[in-house]
C-alpha cells in the first residue's frame, strides 16, 4: 500500500532543524521519500493531509520491562501465562502513548514480540534481551526470602526467575552458557547485572558483581554473535570494571563520578539513565515492597540528579538514550512519557527528542545481524526509515513535552499502519483504519 502524508514539517530524529512543508511518501512499511517538492496525488492508496502540523519519528524507550505489570512480590504469585497476557495490554498502551519501538532489558518477550509483529495484538516492535544474567546473590537473584533456594535441576524457588525474567550464572562456563541461551531464545542484545540493585532485596547497592573474567566471557560470546552487552550498574568501581570488559551500554549509571565519566566518554559507551523516575524515587513517590528498597532507591534517585549535571558538563549528551525503567501496575506505567518532559527541561527539547529517537537508532545499530528489524531504520524519519511517525499540533523543538499527554498526539503510525488519526481526511479518499481490538481500549 502506498500512502502520501502531505503538508507536514519534519523532525528527522537526528538534525537540529525542521524540514518545512514536506511530503512523506510511504510504501508498505517504509518511508521511500521525503520531499519539499509537490508530489501528484495519483497512484496513492491513502492521502493524509497533515495541515501544516509537525511529524517526528515514533518514540523509542530503550529501558522497559514488558512483563513487569506489578511489583515483584505480586508477580511471584502469578502464572507465566498471566504475566505474558498482562504484558500484551502494556504493549498496547505503550503504542498508544507514541512509543513504536522499545528495548526490553529483562522479561520473557520474544513470544510477545512475535504476536505483535504478526498483527495479532497492537504494540511496539521489541528489541528483546530475554533473561537478564547475574551471579548468585546478584541483582537477577530475585529470591524474596532466605528460605528460597536455587536448584540446579528444577530451577529457582523464585517465580520471576522461572517466568524467564532473570537467569543466575556463576563462573565463566555457566556465564557463557547463559549468554548463549538468551541468544538462542532470540535476544537482540544481552543484559548483564554488574552491580547491586535498588529493587532487589539481598544484594547491597555497593556490591561489584561478576569478576572481570566473567564479564569478558559474556562480552566475547555476545560479540561473536554480532551484538553487544548492556549492563545494570550504579557504582563507579563496577563501571570501571564493565568498561574494561568491553560492555557498550550502561543502564542507570546513577553514582557515576568524573573519573568514570571520562572513561565512558573516551570509550563511547552509551548511557541509559532514568531521570523522571529517579526524581520520584528520590522523593519516595513510587510504592515499593520494603523499607530496604526505599532506602536504596532514594540514594539512586538522588545520584541520578547529580549524574545529569555531570554528563551535561562533560559534553556527553549525544551518548544518552531515552529509557524509563517503569515497573508496577498499568497505571504506574502511564508515567512513561514523563521522562521526555524532564529531559526537555534539563537538556532542551532537541536533545530530549534526539535521545528518544536518533540516539536510540545509533545504539540499536550495534545489534548488527542480530537486529530483528533489518529492513529499515527505527528512530529516524527519512528515506529508508520504517514508517513509524507521530504528528503533533505544536513545534516539537519548542514543546517536546506535549507528548507527555497522549491526547496531544494527533496521529500515530507504525509500519505504515494507522493506530490513531485525529486529522481530517478528504472524503474522496477513504482512510483505512487499523482495527481496534475490543479487549484493548485505547485510553492509555
Amino acid at each position: 500500500m502506498k500512502v502520501l502524508v502531505r503538508n507536514v514539517h519534519v523532525f528527522d530524529g537526528i538534525n537540529n532543524k525542521i524540514t518545512e512543508s514536506a511530503n512523506i511518501v510511504i510504501e508498505d512499511k517504509l518511508v521511500i521519500d521525503i520531499s519539499q517538492e509537490e508530489i501528484p496525488e495519483a497512484g496513492f492508496d491513502d492521502l493524509i493531509d497533515a495541515r501544516g502540523y509537525w511529524a517526528i519519528p515514533g518514540l523509542i524507550d530503550a529501558h522497559v520491562h514488558m512483563g513487569c505489570t506489578a511489583g515483584f512480590a505480586t508477580l511471584d504469585q502469578m502464572t507465566t501465562e498471566e504475566v505474558v497476557l498482562r504484558s500484551g495490554q502494556l504493549a498496547h498502551d505503550m503504542l498508544y502513548r507514541g512509543f513504536t519501538t522499545v528495548r526490553d532489558v529483562a522479561s520473557p518477550t520474544v513470544g510477545l514480540n512475535k504476536v505483535i509483529d504478526d498483527a495479532i495484538i497492537p504494540g511496539p516492535r521489541i528489541y528483546p534481551s530475554e533473561s537478564a544474567i547475574s551471579q548468585t546473590c546478584g541483582h537477577s537473584d530475585y529470591r524474596q526470602n532466605r528460605a528460597q533456594r536455587q536448584n540446579p535441576i528444577v530451577g529457582s524457588d523464585a517465580p520471576v526467575q522461572r517466568h524467564g525474567f532473570f537467569r543466575v550464572a556463576d563462573g565463566v562456563p555457566d556465564v557463557l552458557k547463559a549468554t548463549r541461551e538468551q541468544l538462542f531464545k532470540g535476544a537482540s542484545q544481552i543484559k548483564m547485572m554488574a552491580g547491586g540493585g535498588a529493587s532487589s532485596i539481598f544484594d547491597p547497592l555497593d556490591t561489584v558483581q561478576y569478576t572481570l573474567e566473567e564479564m569478558q566471557a559474556c562480552v566475547q560470546a555476545t560479540e561473536d554473535y554480532g551484538t553487544y552487552v548492556c549492563t545494570h550498574i550504579h557504582i563507579y568501581p563496577a563501571m570501571l570494571r564493565a568498561a574494561e570488559a568491553g560492555i557498550k551500554c550502561f543502564e542507570h549509571a546513577s553514582l557515576m563520578n568524573e573519573e568514570v565519566a571520562k572513561v565512558v566518554k573516551d570509550k563511547g559507551i552509551w548511557l541509559c539513565p532514568q531521570y523522571a523516575v529517579g526524581e520520584m524515587i528520590a522523593e519516595r513517590k513510587i510504592p515499593l515492597d520494603s523499607e530496604i528498597q526505599y532506602q536504596k532507591t532514594e540514594r539512586v534517585g538522588k545520584g541520578l540528579m547529580v549524574q545529569a549535571e555531570l554528563v551535561d558538563k562533560m559534553g556527553m549528551l549525544d551518548q544518552l538514550v531515552y529509557g524509563t525503567d517503569v515497573v508496577g501496575t498499568l497505571d504506574v506505567h502511564k508515567m512513561q512519557p514523563m521522562e521526555l518532559g524532564w529531559r526537555a527541561k534539563r537538556f532542551g527539547a532537541y536533545q530530549a527528542l534526539k535521545q528518544a529517537t536518533g540516539n536510540c537508532h545509533e545504539l540499536f545499530k550495534l545489534c548488527t545481524y542480530q537486529d530483528p528489524y533489518p529492513e529499515g531504520e527505527v528512530g529516524t524519519l527519512r528515506k529508508g526509515s520504517f514508517a513509524d511517525l507521530l504528528i503533533l499540533k505544536e513545534n516539537p523543538m519548542e514543546n517536546s513535552a506535549q507528548v507527555e499527554n497522549a491526547s496531544n498526539i494527533l496521529l500515530i503510525m507504525k509500519d505504515g499502519k494507522l493506530f490513531k488519526n485525529m486529522l481530517e481526511t478528504p472524503d474522496e479518499i477513504p482512510m483505512k483504519q487499523y482495527p481496534q481490538l475490543k479487549y484493548f481500549p485505547s485510553d492509555a
